[in-house]
């Protein structure tokens, strides 16, 4: 993941975490909501690539992949087909695909359910925070506090779960989500038409994506 923990690097660094602390760092806003929105349409190519591999275009099948809202049964659907249908190198760029897959929609997913926080100090960081972490630090330390009990680090437990990103760091995810999304776009036109020397050309393109390349190699 491009982030960095903020403990011990940024310890010295001062920072504002809520709800509203985006709303004047529109560089930030803009690089976030460009992964959750791209991402989408790399889901959109997971429902299309699931339809291939059942030889299917039926609304049936589309419907019932869809409705496995969570990730992991949409992924496992993926490879049950994938075993019975691809096979050799095929089979390989399948499973190097959904290994990258993975990695990229859970840092989508840590965009779009974490808390933000912004360092006055250095426009350049955006802090994040698990949403379970963040309501575990407010709720221990409120707590206790309302009790009459106060700590010398009162954010001790924010800090030992909060992260950084750099704007750079964020440019970065995306370009992968972009790289990521034309992988398995041509892979499925590769998966409609794999008689089409266009096509084939195409799956080849697939392989060489660095990222593909690396997993295809640890699979080989």
């Amino acid at each position: 993941m491009p982030r960095q923990p903020f403990l011990p690097t940024f310890s010295a660094r001062n920072y504002a975490i809520g709800a509203l602390i985006l709303k004047d760092h529109p560089e930030f806003c803009a690089a976030i909501g460009k992964c959750i929105a791209l991402w989408t349409n790399v889901d959109n190519e997971m429902g299309n690539l699931f339809s291939l591999l059942l030889g299917t275009q039926s609304d049936a099948a589309l419907e019932l992949f869809l409705c496995l809202r969570r990730s992991s049964n949409q992924i496992e659907s993926l490879e049950i087909a994938a075993k019975f249908t691809l096979s050799g190198q095929e089979l390989i760029v399948f499973k190097a695909l959904i290994k990258v897959y993975k990695s990229l929609e859970a840092q989508r997913n840590d965009l779009a359910h974490g808390c933000f926080g912004v360092c006055p100090d250095d426009s350049s960081l955006l802090f994040w925070i698990d949403v379970k972490h963040h309501v575990h630090f407010q709720t221990e330390t409120l707590l206790k506090e309302s009790n009459g009990e106060f700590t010398e680090d009162r954010h001790r437990r924010l800090k030992e779960n909060l992260f950084v990103y750099r704007h750079t760091d964020l440019q970065t995810l995306y370009e992968d989500m972009e790289q990521f999304w034309w992988s398995i776009f041509y892979f499925n036109g590769y998966i409609r038409e794999p008689s089409n020397a266009g096509r084939a050309a195409e799956f080849q393109r697939v392989c060489i994506f660095p990222q593909v390349q690396r997993e295809i190699d640890r699979l080989n």
